[in-house]
């Protein structure tokens, strides 16, 4: 329903910041950024980015140009207040009281101290990208394409020039250019199959490229018509809305409005069309409902006077929105923004979160073989081993019970048939033979060993 939100520069902290900075977005969303920067124990190290910021949560749905004032001014007005932190030679240092002072709030200072520098880096940061992409100028021709108006909301005019001069850039990055094309595809719906590989040639794009801008039709978008094709623009699903011209040429380059925060709009309302949106379960008719109220006595109802303010532990309305094949950073901010404004919780639930790079990936990848993509689903299942599934039985049959082993027999005619000079061997008795030696004082104690054991079984004790 929306092509152009994965698409479109959004120029508020969060999505600016996830769209032009090296932010990892897995199990965690951390940023690679120098920590204590100037001194002796400076290191780059990888800064987690949650909802335990609270410099991230104030900040990330406001307009870059808002939240580089707004961070400024915190910081100062930080240091300011903690003035022991940056000047310990003062005299009032030396005092024990002081010095109590300084060691109970280090940790958090140096916390806070951390975060500021943190986020002000990245907004330097984003706005380095800007100017140096030529964002400016390439996001007045993107919101005139999304829009269908220019700067004064009027029919723009001379807008294919105005793509062509962008394309010749060359601080533009190619996904920048490759962006710049789609909106104008969209914006046209389709042009002639020659002047795409003509603006593709001249954007010096490769032609993977062109196989995501092939891929677009499966999402419903048009690429591609004829020369005698008289066919309408679709009316868009939203009527635009005309709002007075913005003050500041920041805000002028977010005119476009996601499809998202017009539906959240119409919804609150009860204006949105039930067949594009239909309900699951249709509701109460409402001309009943008012009939009945108006039926009842008043002496019933409670005074409004009585009625006590409202606390801010009162529930209220919950939206919940679900979004299939991912959102974009743009659409959060819509349910934050129209949530705030009208008083309800606004959910947003979705697969993940897309940014105009993996937007463009993921369109690629829809012409892929499905084997090439490892994807979870077509996987096989992994199966645990099969001896983890023989059964008990088995297992005692394979090994013989107490009952089973066959138990030693007793050697006893054998030993009844031993003599002296035999010995047991696997309970079978053998004779045991004198080794033979050339020791001669071996031969000559023979006799006397012999002598030794006749008289110990033989002879009896005396005494």
């Amino acid at each position: 329903m929306d092509i152009y939100a994965p698409i479109l520069h959004e120029f508020t902290y969060q999505a600016m910041a996830h769209d032009l900075l090296p932010i990892k977005d897995g199990d965690k969303t951390t940023y690679r950024t120098m920590v204590n920067e100037g001194r002796p124990d400076q290191e780059e190290k990888d800064v987690e980015i949650s909802e335990k910021d609270r410099i991230w949560v104030e900040n990330r749905h406001r307009h870059m140009k808002d939240t580089i004032e707004k961070l400024m001014g915190d910081f100062q007005k930080f240091i300011d207040q903690n003035p022991h932190f940056t000047n310990t030679n003062s005299g009032n240092a030396n005092s024990l009281n002081a010095i109590k002072d300084m060691m109970a709030g280090l940790p958090q200072f140096q916390e806070m101290k951390e975060a500021y520098s943190l986020h002000l880096s990245m907004a330097q940061e984003c706005m380095n990208i800007f100017q140096r992409q030529k964002l400016p100028d390439l996001a007045s021709v993107e919101q005139i394409l999304a829009t269908g108006l220019d700067e004064d909301y009027r029919k723009p005019k001379g807008l294919a020039d105005q793509v062509i001069r962008a394309l010749d850039e060359e601080n533009v990055s190619p996904s920048d250019r490759l962006r710049l094309i789609i909106l104008y595809l969209l914006f046209k719906d389709g042009i002639l199959p020659a002047d795409l590989q003509k603006l593709l040639a001249h954007a010096q794009l490769p032609s993977q490229d062109g196989e995501i801008i092939q891929n677009l039709r499966l999402l419903g978008a048009r690429t591609a018509r004829n020369l005698k094709d008289s066919r309408p623009l679709p009316n868009p699903l939203f009527p635009r809305s005309s709002p007075a011209p913005a003050a500041h040429e920041e805000y002028s380059l977010s005119r476009f409005e996601p499809a998202m925060q017009n539906m959240l709009r119409n919804h609150i309302s009860g204006t949105l069309d039930p067949t594009t949106f239909p309900y699951t379960k249709p509701p109460l008719d409402l001309e009943n409902t008012t009939s009945n109220v108006s039926a009842t006595s008043l002496r019933s109802a409670k005074p409004t006077w009585a009625k006590q303010r409202a606390t801010t532990n009162e529930p209220r309305q919950r939206i919940v929105v679900f979004m299939a094949g991912g959102a974009t950073y743009s659409e959060s901010r819509a349910c934050y923004d129209i949530g705030r404004t009208s008083n309800r919780d606004v959910f947003l639930v979705t697969s993940h979160m897309l940014t105009p790079v993996l937007f463009m990936r993921q369109v690629g990848d829809l012409s892929v073989d499905k084997r090439r993509l490892g994807i979870p689903a077509e996987q096989p299942k992994q199966q645990a081993p099969a001896h983890l599934f023989e059964k008990e039985e088995v297992k005692q049959q394979s090994q013989p019970t107490k009952t089973q082993q066959k138990l030693p027999t007793l050697p006893t005619q054998a030993i009844g048939n031993m003599s002296l000079g035999s010995r047991m061997v696997n309970g079978v008795p053998s004779q045991t033979k004198t080794p033979q030696t050339s020791s001669k004082l071996t031969k000559e104690r023979e006799p006397e060993t012999e002598k030794k054991k006749k008289h110990h079984f033989f002879s009896s004790k005396k005494g």
